[in-house]
């Protein structure tokens, strides 16, 4: 009889601990909030922003964990940590433990940080729709110029968002338009401490910001993935083999836990024995398959 025990990844632990540290902190804010409401540092309305915004925290702290048990997928693992550390610094940082407050300036740090995140998620999303073209430079170019675009795009967006918000309810302004106003006239108009208007200023900046974030990141990785291409599989997104719940069952009755394609998905980011290394089964991919099997093939000759 077949004994198998089932141990976790290091790159299990490795998002697990990230993950946790993020949520503690995240509880850390909260305890933070409830003692400076019960000292009355903070009103009604504050505290129940900041728990709104504690439970966002935890929402999009799990959301790319979640999504890949849910959908059946393994992100890499710069793109997991980089979608987790984003939520924690958007939400946690800026609105549970109140940077905004401290460090007006916190809003650039973000948009510089959304332009990486969007980037490496930009490269993860190439991944999948160029997955059956040859590998080779003119490949690993399309997956580049398509994140800078899909970050751009993302970025484009989230304008048209703030936008749409200032314009529905112009009192949760996010651009700080009323910030250069200089006197207003009975007709509704507004003398303004710039030419070109308040809150385009804003708008510019963040979009400027977005793009250099996008291009700091991108920049170094095509070069890095002209000198090294099998460094562009930590970003890619894989599809997980899944199966019917019977033959789980099985292969667990039976203790066949060494095959990959075996196991739910739910659980697929565990590894059961020491045979494989965890960093050659992150970087598996249908390239490094094809490659595999022209090297059997060659030796057969």
């Amino acid at each position: 009889m077949k004994h198998s025990s089932t141990r976790p990844s290091r790159r299990t632990i490795l998002l697990a601990a990230v993950w946790a540290v993020l949520i503690l902190l995240d509880f850390a804010g909260l305890f933070w909030n409830i003692s400076r409401f019960s000292e009355g540092a903070i009103g009604t309305a504050k505290f129940y922003k900041t728990l709104l915004h504690f439970g966002i925290s935890l929402f999009s702290i799990s959301a790319v964990y979640l999504a890949q048990w849910l959908l059946c997928f393994r992100a890499g693992t710069p793109v997991v940590i980089a979608c987790a550390l984003f939520a924690f610094g958007g939400n946690t940082v800026a609105n549970v433990w109140c940077m905004y407050d401290f460090f007006p300036a916190w809003d650039m740090v973000l948009h510089s940080l959304s332009g990486v995140l969007f980037a490496v998620l930009g490269l993860g999303l190439a991944s999948v729709l160029l997955r059956n073209q040859p590998n080779g430079t003119r490949k690993l170019i399309a997956t580049v110029l398509l994140a800078l675009f899909c970050s751009l795009t993302i970025g484009y967006l989230w304008e048209l968002f703030e936008f749409t918000v200032d314009t529905v309810d112009p009192a949760s302004s996010t651009q700080g338009w009323a910030d250069g106003i200089l006197e207003s006239y009975p007709d509704g108009t507004y003398l303004v401490n710039s030419r070109r208007g308040t809150a385009i200023l804003d708008t510019m900046e963040d979009m400027l910001l977005h793009l250099v974030g996008s291009l700091v990141t991108l920049v170094p990785l095509c070069v890095l993935f002209l000198k090294r291409p099998q460094t562009m599989d930590a970003f890619s997104f894989v599809p997980r083999p899944r199966r019917a719940p019977s033959a789980a069952a099985s292969a667990r009755t039976n203790g066949n836990t060494d095959d990959v394609s075996a196991v739910p998905c739910a659980t697929d980011s565990l590894r059961t024995d020491g045979s494989t290394s965890p960093d050659a089964t992150d970087a598996r991919t249908p390239s490094s398959d094809a490659e595999e099997k022209n090297g059997r093939g060659q030796s057969g000759e």
